[in-house]
This record gives C-alpha cells, sequence and structure tokens, in this order.
C-alpha cells in the first residue's frame, strides 16, 4: 500500500509542507473523520499510526474504516 512517513510533508490544508510528525493529531483525526479527501498515501499513513495518534490524544475516538 502507498503511505508516507513521518518525514514526508502535508500534502495539503492549513499544515501543507509541514513534516507530517509535526502535524497536530486533533487535524489529522479531523481530516480522517470529517474531511473529504482523496489521497490514499495519507489515509493509509493515519491508519498505520493510529496506535501512536491514540496515545497522543487519548480523548480522541478513533473509527479505523479498514
Amino acid at each position: 500500500k502507498p503511505t508516507y512517513t513521518d518525514t514526508d510533508k502535508m500534502p495539503f490544508g492549513k499544515y501543507k509542507n509541514k513534516p507530517l510528525s509535526d502535524v497536530p493529531v486533533g487535524y489529522l483525526h479531523w481530516l480522517y473523520h470529517e474531511a473529504t479527501f482523496n489521497n490514499v498515501s495519507l489515509t493509509n499513513y493515519i491508519e498505520n499510526n493510529v496506535d501512536f495518534l491514540k496515545m497522543e490524544n487519548k480523548d480522541l475516538i478513533w473509527k479505523i474504516k479498514k
């Protein structure tokens, strides 16, 4: 599956060109659950890192779409 790494740049939006590791967890959560975008690599990055993302912000509820 195509995916990004922590050092890849956010491809769009408020945090465009920031390393993905610097994008706030809440923003990634919002993108994954609320936003309409078609970027398989970003979706896979979020799904592959969901355990870490959950630890970063325990208040967010992640419903993985796999």
